[in-house]
């Protein structure tokens, strides 16, 4: 009963499923590529704002045509100049050392006027250590540019499920 029961679960989910369409960020040497579903968000510039960078959720993709749809528009699939990847893992980790080095400097400073213990550059040269490194990880290290044509390629995929009319339609013809 389990059994068949699954099979008819599973019948009835997949009827719903026709495929996906992906935009596929293909990065030279690298045998993975980078996907971007429908529903998810991308950071680019494109030819039309070449100074912008713009961050959109992807609404629709139609292959045919080539053309992103967004939430606030659309863009052209070779209209797109730059693609950004975020490192979520270095921004945070970046946040949290300039913090713990701003953390540092303020109860230092604290410390020094408010008890014996003076401020010694030790303490001034962990501070400021915690908080440059901090920042580089934010600026530079959590972010990696890829530019179309230079060292990467954007793509437009279907991998959608054909129909049983198209799959038949082959066949039928005489």
């Amino acid at each position: 009963m389990v059994k068949i029961f699954g099979m008819l679960l599973f019948m009835i989910v997949s009827l719903g499923i026709h495929g996906q369409r992906i935009l596929q960020l293909e990065i030279l040497r690298e045998v993975d590529a980078v996907k971007f579903y429908e529903g998810e968000s991308i950071v680019f510039k494109s030819s039309e704002f070449p100074k912008d960078w713009q961050k959109k959720t992807i609404e629709r993709i139609i292959v045919e045509d080539g053309i992103i749809i967004f939430t606030d528009g659309m863009v052209m699939l070779k209209d797109i100049t730059q693609v950004r990847l975020e490192n979520s893992a270095a921004q945070i980790g970046g946040k949290v050392l300039s913090g713990f080095g701003a953390g540092w400097f303020l109860f230092g400073t604290i410390a020094h006027f408010a008890t014996e213990n003076k401020l010694r550059w030790t303490d001034v040269a962990i501070g400021a250590t915690a908080v440059v490194i901090g920042w580089v990880l934010t600026k530079f290290i959590s972010k990696k540019t890829y530019k179309m044509g230079k060292n990467a390629n954007l793509r437009l995929l279907d991998v959608s499920f054909p129909t049983p009319e198209e799959v038949l339609k082959p066949a039928i013809r005489p």
